[in-house]
Protein backbone atom coordinates (compact mmCIF):
# COMPACT_ATOMS: atom_id res chain seq x y z
CA UNK A 1 0.00 0.00 0.00
CA UNK A 2 2.85 2.39 0.78
CA UNK A 3 4.06 2.03 -2.83
CA UNK A 4 0.65 2.84 -4.37
CA UNK A 5 0.31 6.27 -2.77
CA UNK A 6 3.59 7.73 -4.21
CA UNK A 7 2.86 6.13 -7.59
CA UNK A 8 -0.65 7.62 -7.62
CA UNK A 9 0.69 11.03 -6.57
CA UNK A 10 3.28 10.95 -9.37
CA UNK A 11 0.67 9.92 -11.94
CA UNK A 12 -1.63 12.69 -10.76
CA UNK A 13 1.15 15.30 -10.97
CA UNK A 14 2.13 14.21 -14.48
CA UNK A 15 -1.48 14.24 -15.62
CA UNK A 16 -2.00 17.79 -14.42
CA UNK A 17 1.19 19.31 -15.83
CA UNK A 18 0.55 22.27 -18.14
CA UNK A 19 0.74 21.56 -21.85
CA UNK A 20 3.51 23.21 -23.86
CA UNK A 21 2.06 25.89 -26.12
CA UNK A 22 2.88 25.86 -29.81
CA UNK A 23 4.58 28.95 -31.17
CA UNK A 24 2.20 31.30 -32.93
CA UNK A 25 2.87 31.15 -36.66
CA UNK A 26 1.62 32.85 -39.81
CA UNK A 27 -1.32 31.34 -41.63
CA UNK A 28 -4.26 32.00 -43.91
CA UNK A 29 -6.55 32.16 -40.85
CA UNK A 30 -5.77 34.18 -37.72
CA UNK A 31 -7.69 35.07 -34.56
CA UNK A 32 -9.55 38.34 -35.08
CA UNK A 33 -8.45 41.25 -32.91
CA UNK A 34 -10.55 44.19 -34.06
CA UNK A 35 -10.38 44.83 -37.80
CA UNK A 36 -9.06 42.15 -40.14
CA UNK A 37 -5.90 42.92 -42.11
CA UNK A 38 -6.04 43.89 -45.79
CA UNK A 39 -6.84 40.86 -47.94
CA UNK A 40 -8.66 39.04 -45.12
CA UNK A 41 -12.37 38.84 -44.29
CA UNK A 42 -14.06 38.36 -40.95
CA UNK A 43 -15.44 34.87 -40.28
CA UNK A 44 -16.72 34.42 -36.73
CA UNK A 45 -13.84 35.08 -34.36
CA UNK A 46 -11.26 34.72 -37.15
CA UNK A 47 -9.90 36.57 -40.16
CA UNK A 48 -9.60 34.42 -43.28
CA UNK A 49 -7.42 35.17 -46.29
CA UNK A 50 -9.28 35.96 -49.50
CA UNK A 51 -6.26 35.73 -51.79
CA UNK A 52 -3.79 33.26 -50.30
CA UNK A 53 -1.86 35.79 -48.22
CA UNK A 54 -0.73 34.87 -44.71
CA UNK A 55 -0.82 36.90 -41.50
CA UNK A 56 0.49 36.81 -37.96
CA UNK A 57 -0.37 39.01 -34.99
CA UNK A 58 1.92 42.03 -34.89
CA UNK A 59 4.39 42.26 -32.00
CA UNK A 60 6.44 45.43 -32.40
CA UNK A 61 7.76 45.67 -35.96
CA UNK A 62 6.80 43.20 -38.67
CA UNK A 63 9.35 40.60 -39.74
CA UNK A 64 11.18 41.01 -43.05
CA UNK A 65 8.94 40.23 -46.02
CA UNK A 66 5.76 41.13 -44.09
CA UNK A 67 3.81 44.41 -44.15
CA UNK A 68 1.86 45.98 -41.32
CA UNK A 69 -1.95 46.00 -41.63
CA UNK A 70 -4.16 46.76 -38.62
CA UNK A 71 -2.80 44.67 -35.70
CA UNK A 72 -1.21 42.13 -38.04
CA UNK A 73 1.77 41.51 -40.27
CA UNK A 74 0.77 40.25 -43.73
CA UNK A 75 2.97 38.25 -46.10
CA UNK A 76 2.57 36.63 -49.50
CA UNK A 77 1.60 33.03 -50.01
CA UNK A 78 4.61 30.89 -49.14
CA UNK A 79 5.97 33.37 -46.60
CA UNK A 80 6.34 32.00 -43.08
CA UNK A 81 6.93 33.61 -39.70
CA UNK A 82 6.55 32.47 -36.13
CA UNK A 83 6.92 34.28 -32.83
CA UNK A 84 10.47 33.76 -31.60
CA UNK A 85 11.06 32.14 -28.24
CA UNK A 86 14.83 31.99 -27.85
CA UNK A 87 16.82 30.73 -30.83
CA UNK A 88 15.09 30.10 -34.15
CA UNK A 89 14.70 26.48 -35.27
CA UNK A 90 16.93 25.10 -38.00
CA UNK A 91 15.96 26.55 -41.38
CA UNK A 92 14.58 29.80 -39.96
CA UNK A 93 16.37 33.07 -39.28
CA UNK A 94 15.79 35.81 -36.73
CA UNK A 95 13.82 38.90 -37.78
CA UNK A 96 13.04 41.04 -34.75
CA UNK A 97 10.69 39.13 -32.47
CA UNK A 98 10.05 36.52 -35.17
CA UNK A 99 11.69 33.61 -36.94
CA UNK A 100 11.18 33.63 -40.73
CA UNK A 101 11.93 31.39 -43.69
Amino acid sequence: MKFLIPAFAAALAIGTMPQTAMAQSSGTEVDRDGSCPTGFKSKGSSCVSTGGKVAITKIGSCPSGFKSSAKYCVGDSGDYAEVRDGDCPTGLKTSGKYCVK
